[in-house]
């Protein structure tokens, strides 16, 4: 049996959905000293300050922990 990994949205799904491109996103992060080490804090800053949907704040902190954006 082999397991699927889900695939991210894409940038243009993100940017679709939430208004912001990945790399607006992207600018927010750093502008709020976030660094791509650490997903979870990434993750509660938008769900927490731009009221995003879980989904969507795991997708664009992925892309920015991972620097697939």
């Amino acid at each position: 049996m082999t397991s699927k990994k889900k695939e991210l949205a894409t940038n243009e799904e993100v940017a679709q959905h939430t208004g912001r491109s990945v790399e607006e996103w992207f600018g927010l992060l750093r502008d709020q000293g976030l660094t791509p080490d650490r997903l979870s804090p990434v993750v509660q800053f938008l769900t927490d300050e731009h009221g995003l949907q879980l989904y969507w704040a795991h997708c664009i902190g992925h892309k920015y922990c991972d620097g697939s954006g």
